[in-house]
């Protein structure tokens, strides 16, 4: 038994089971839901002790998979807090952490990674329940399908995937747990820009996000138009009867968009929209974990076949309209299209390029991913309402001056702005 095992014994109400001859085993998922969602961890609020303690608890169940630190040395990345909370707390001078664990690969292919991840935190305490009290029923948000789900289905794989390794050669596995997810992605934003290898050697991130439920036996995977080779992988490892419903983007809001944003091909794996979301009555015996372990069997089939792909995994820039700079609500003309993503992944003044669409007027103009649009045709840009705004003040074909910070120098573009309808 591990310092750090010790040292959660009192706090936690769920033991971990004792296997033959005193080895700890691996809890089951369902043991896992229960430990991450019991009033002690307070529903796992960014900012708060029961962070630092949700942490210490993974940490410890890795180590006993015989796992090595997933940063070097050392097994937690701890990161500084911005902006509020959910409930408009200030989260200013409050910290979280990244978790990670490396599982070497083999041979040929031991030189590249795959992620597999999930965030760690929820929502905390209900508003007015007083901090450092161990609150009671219907107090806290306990977080089972968001996301302490996706973190047992997390868990359980890197045991499969560590007690019984496939192939000569095979890609170096780091399983990732992500704090501050629910206040902005702040703990993946962090951690892609802190990374403990070259992001290129980063092939594909698998997420698990709110997978404790399916309804109709549905399993949603997105992501699979990143990466050349993922629609085939996603739909052979589909041996368990499970009707997919596929995405080819990997925009939608959860931690995989960090890396998408990277360009790294990525994964989404979600159960799908369930009732208690963001309730205090998504509780552990809410889900439905023979359902839990189809995503698992499934999810372990996909991963070995990304283990031990012998393809390349090269990313591809996919649309989304739901990200697109212009929505189809508010004032001004709606028609008028510049071509880029938004990136929602860190907090700056400004409008951030996740991406600039190829052929584009974003394109043609010189604009390029990864620069921070802070003027358009005079208008201020701040964040992205502004952007938008600013934007429709155009009409398609007008010439606009565009101002850009690119790594910190301010640069000016003249660009034709283009017309929705001529988009490709």
């Amino acid at each position: 038994m591990s310092a750090h095992r010790h040292h959660l014994w009192f706090f936690l109400p769920v033991l971990i089971l004792v296997g033959v001859g005193g080895a700890l085993a691996q809890p089951a998922p369902q043991e896992v839901v229960q430990t991450l969602t019991a009033p002690s961890l307070a529903g796992r609020g960014s900012g708060t002790p029961e962070t630092q303690a949700t942490v210490t608890y993974l940490q410890g169940l890795l180590e006993e998979l015989g796992l090595q630190p997933g940063f070097g040395q050392e097994w937690v990345q701890p990161f500084d807090l911005s902006g509020e909370g959910w409930n408009g707390e200030s989260l200013e001078g409050k910290t979280s952490a990244n978790l990670a664990a490396l599982w070497p690969g083999r041979g040929d292919l031991a030189e590249r990674f795959i992620v597999i991840g999930a965030h760690h935190d929820h929502l905390g305490r209900l508003a007015g329940v007083a901090p450092h009290q161990t609150p009671g029923p219907g107090q806290y948000y306990p977080g089972a399908n968001d996301n302490a789900s996706g973190v047992a289905v997390a868990l359980d794989l890197a045991g499969r995937l560590t007690a019984n390794p496939a192939g000569a050669d095979a890609r170096s596995i780091l399983f990732m747990f992500f704090g501050a997810e629910e206040v902005g992605l702040q703990g993946s934003g962090h951690l892609v820009g802190h990374f403990p290898v070259d992001l290129s050697l980063v092939d594909c991130m698998i997420n698990f996000d709110t997978v404790g439920q399916m309804m109709d036996n549905r399993l949603h995977v997105s992501g699979v138009g990143t990466a050349a080779p993922l629609t085939d992988l996603v739909e052979a490892a589909n041996q368990g009867g499970l009707d997919l419903s596929m995405a080819r983007g990997g925009w939608s809001g959860s931690d995989h968009m960090s890396f998408n944003t990277r360009e790294v091909p990525v994964l989404f794996i979600f159960g799908g929209p369930y009732r208690q979301y963001n309730t205090p009555q998504d509780t552990w015996d809410t889900l439905d974990y023979p359902a839990m372990a189809r995503v698992a069997d499934y999810s372990e089939r996909l991963a070995r076949s990304l283990v031990t792909l012998e393809d390349d995994l090269t990313w591809v820039m996919v649309d989304d309209p739901a990200l697109r700079e212009t929505e189809e609500t508010g004032e001004g003309n709606r028609s008028t299209w510049l071509g880029t993503l938004p990136d929602f992944t860190e907090d700056i003044e400004g409008y951030k390029l996740a991406g600039v669409f190829e052929g584009s007027p974003a394109s043609r103009g010189g604009l390029q991913k990864g620069d921070i649009l802070i003027l358009l045709a005079g208008r201020p840009v701040t964040d992205l309402p502004t952007f938008t705004r600013a934007l429709r003040a155009n009409n398609p074909g007008d010439l606009v001056e565009i101002t850009v910070l690119r790594e910190g120098t301010r640069l000016n573009f003249t660009v034709a702005l283009g017309d929705r309808k001529d988009r490709k």
